[in-house]
């Protein structure tokens, strides 16, 4: 998952293909789409709870 501004990039692969094979989706924020925002609830909770390693 990456996330730019408002839009957000999401992608995910099994042990049946490689990573490479596998789509990206393009999420955008729209007036009634709870899938951006699950996406971004999501990102912020994994930045809330990330420790910085450097």
């Amino acid at each position: 998952m990456i996330r730019l501004d408002t839009t957000v990039y999401v992608s995910a692969f099994d042990a049946g293909w490689e990573g490479h094979e596998s789509a990206t989706y393009k999420v955008m924020e729209t007036p009634h789409g709870p899938l951006y925002r699950g996406f971004r609830r999501m990102f912020d909770a994994l930045l809330g709870e990330a420790e910085q390693t450097i």
